[in-house]
C-alpha cells in the first residue's frame, strides 16, 4: 500500500538519496529542509510517516516529533541519527517519536518502518 512519506533533513543530498529509495520502494515523497515548513506540507497533504534527521540548525527532531505529534497524533514520526546516546526510550516516548533509524541506515530497517 502506497504511503504519503515526508523526509526532514538540512542536508539536499541526503534528502535526494531518501527520496529516491523511497520512491523505488513505492512511495510517494515529500522532502524540506526544515522543521517551520511542516505545516506547509500537512496542509497540501495526506502525510502518514515523517522521517526527520535530529540535529539540524533549526529545531530537533524531537521538537519536529512534537510539533507534529501535537497536531497530526495519528503520524508515525521516525529519527534518523548518528548519535545514539540522546535518543532515549524515555525521550522517545515523551515525544511521540515511533523509532530511529542510526546513521548510516539499513535498507531492511527502512522498508519495515514504510510497510510497518
Amino acid at each position: 500500500m502506497q504511503k504519503n512519506i515526508l523526509i526532514i533533513d538540512d542536508q539536499p543530498e541526503i534528502l535526494e538519496l531518501l527520496m529516491e529509495i523511497i520512491e523505488l520502494l513505492g512511495h510517494k515523497v515529500y522532502s524540506i529542509t526544515s522543521g517551520t515548513k511542516v505545516d506547509e506540507i500537512f496542509m497540501d497533504h495526506d502525510i502518514d510517516i515523517v522521517i526527520s534527521d535530529y540535529q539540524m540548525p533549526d529545531m530537533t527532531g524531537y521538537e519536529i516529533a512534537e510539533m507534529i505529534k501535537s497536531k497530526y497524533s495519528n503520524v508515525k514520526v521516525y529519527i534518523v541519527s548518528g548519535y545514539h546516546n540522546v535518543l532515549s526510550n524515555e525521550k522517545m516516548e515523551k515525544y511521540g517519536v515511533s523509532g530511529l533509524l542510526d546513521k548510516p541506515f539499513k535498507m531492511d530497517e527502512l522498508k519495515e518502518i514504510l510497510n510497518g
